[in-house]
């Protein structure tokens, strides 16, 4: 399961992400984002990753993705941490 809250403020949009964003929830994910990169004041973009538990193969894509496009990602737990540096290692090696 994957809950996705966004919310907006003035300076910044902040994604929320609560579970698992894997098949089959990260196509509504997907969706989602690229929906609000046509609708997005230049304001800040965070995604909030500390309530997530797994992300698979499409999920990390997904966030590499949303990182290239200057969203920032915060997280705890090791696991969650881990793949955010390779995604970092990534998106420097592209």
């Amino acid at each position: 399961m994957l809950r996705i809250t966004v919310t907006n403020g003035p300076a910044e949009q902040r994604w929320i992400l609560q579970g698992r964003p894997i098949a089959p929830w990260i196509g509504e994910l997907e969706s989602s984002w690229k929906e609000s990169l046509s609708r997005r004041h230049p304001q800040r973009c965070v995604v909030d990753l500390t309530e997530v538990t797994l992300i698979d193969e499409r999920g990390e894509k997904l966030l590499e993705a949303m990182k290239r496009a200057g969203a920032e990602s915060i997280a705890c737990g090791v696991y969650v941490k881990h793949v955010l540096e390779v995604i970092d290692s990534q998106c420097e090696h592209k």
